[in-house]
């Protein structure tokens, strides 16, 4: 029995072993990228956009088809009078009708219309569906680019708080071997116990640090499952990022960049076209009509539904069929208006575009060049607060400086590594939104 008990225990741990691995989870950069790109509810929306402007452009295609209509009648009347004179031309006495009181007529129609010439508008119909496509399809880009941006700052948030999580865990073994220290000069008489107790408080408000940046990082693993479509409970270890910290170019260059390569730029040539069309469409509602059209007429006086030979009429005609709206030249002046303003407001918005494009690449840049200085100044610090840190250590050593100062000595050297690391971080972030302002976010 108790083996039976042992078994059963190990397979649970072994069960247990095999969820907890497989809620772990390694990601690289390109491999959460990939992720954001194939779990995103944005882009499935985009997706959906496009294939509805798809059905649209069918839609217009089929309006140069034929139109073909049919229907068939049933009427039943009762002659409330039954007789009828008509009339003769040649002068002589009314010939008279009588007519039964119950009369039943089937009438049935074919028509079948082909337009020949429609003032363009199925051509334009076309024409603006198929720029709609297109608009739609770089909507997706755009939503696209949007998306990879979204995890490339999610996920360097993240590391950057393991990186943290990293430095302060290092810090924290300092810590404790020189609190074990200490505990050993205050045993032999070297050191007091405001001493001791000096490590201590360092540890503890190092501790609090340390769960803080853990609550930090459970959150943004949290958040970063739920963007990359991951079950919630997804622990995630990521890659080391390749900080991006040589990254060559003028702002000139990124801004031309921008200029050239922005899709809301393409856009905006989409819009100028459909504004173009639109125009066109206007002036050509002025136009005549032209059609071709047959005409097939059944028509059945009798009760039968499939009479008799000689008793019904089956009138076949074929015809041209031009018409003219004249009311179009004088009420399409204030349509044409409102389609000239749309162009022009095409025109205004490009050139706010131009813009705000201008001012988010210098700041991008800017930022960015700013984010490596920092990084060059605090190489340095880390360089000086080592040296100062070896310093103290040494005075310490020889009764020169105090607990607190060597302390200090520490945590100046800890606060550097812990700003280097933040530093390199946000160039890298800067990087990408440098790439983003200019259009070149997706690798």
């Amino acid at each position: 029995m108790k083996v039976h008990k042992k078994a059963g225990m190990v397979l649970v741990l072994l069960i247990a072993g095999i969820t907890s691995f497989a809620q772990t989870k390694t990601l690289s950069l390109d491999e959460a990228i990939q992720a954001g790109i194939q779990n995103s509810k944005q882009l499935k929306l985009s997706q959906n956009k496009i294939d509805k402007a798809l059905a649209q452009l069918e839609q217009a295609k089929d309006g140069a088809l034929p139109s073909a209509t049919a229907s068939l009648g049933y009427n039943h009347a009762l002659m409330l009078t039954r007789k009828f004179s008509l009339p003769s031309t040649d002068g002589s006495a009314p010939k008279s009708l009588e007519l039964p009181f119950d009369n039943t007529a089937y009438i049935g129609t074919l028509s079948i219309k082909e337009p020949i010439f429609a003032g363009n508008r199925v051509k334009y119909a076309k024409q603006s569906a198929d720029l709609l496509v297109q608009m739609s399809r770089l909507d997706a880009e755009t939503n696209k680019d949007a998306v990879v941006y979204t995890v490339i700052n999610a996920y360097i948030n993240y590391y950057k708080i393991t990186q943290n999580q990293k430095i302060v865990a290092q810090n924290m073994e300092d810590i404790e071997n020189k609190l074990t220290e200490i505990k050993k000069f205050e045993n032999q008489g070297l050191a007091t116990r405001n001493d001791v107790l000096r490590y201590e408080l360092e540890k503890s408000n190092t501790r609090l640090v340390q769960i803080e940046l853990e609550n930090n990082r459970k959150m943004a693993n949290y958040s970063m499952n739920v963007l990359l479509g991951f079950p919630e409970n997804t622990e995630l270890q990521l890659q080391d990022v390749s900080y991006k910290l040589d990254a060559s170019g003028s702002f000139d260059e990124y801004l031309q960049q921008a200029l050239k390569d922005r899709k809301e730029f393409t856009s905006l040539n989409y819009q100028q076209k459909i504004s173009d069309i639109n125009v066109k469409k206007v002036h050509d509602e002025k136009l005549p009509n032209l059609s071709l059209g047959g005409d097939l007429y059944y028509i059945n006086p009798t009760k039968a539904l499939f009479p008799k030979g000689g008793s019904y009429l089956a009138p076949f005609l074929v015809g041209v069929t031009a018409s003219w709206d004249i009311a179009t030249l004088y009420k399409n002046k204030n349509k044409l208006s409102e389609a000239k303003i749309e162009q022009r407001e095409v025109a205004i918005n490009r050139d706010a575009l131009t813009d705000n494009i201008k001012t988010s690449v210098h700041n991008a840049y800017v930022t960015y060049q700013q984010s490596l200085e920092k990084i060059k100044v605090l190489q340095d610090a880390i360089t000086q607060a080592t040296e100062n840190e070896r310093i103290t250590e040494s005075k310490f050593r020889n009764n020169l400086v105090t607990t607190t100062d060597r302390i200090d000595a520490q945590t100046m050297l800890y606060q550097s590594r812990v700003n280097l690391e933040l530093a390199k971080s946000d160039a890298t972030a800067a990087y990408y939104n440098l790439l983003n302002v200019t259009g070149h976010i997706q690798p």
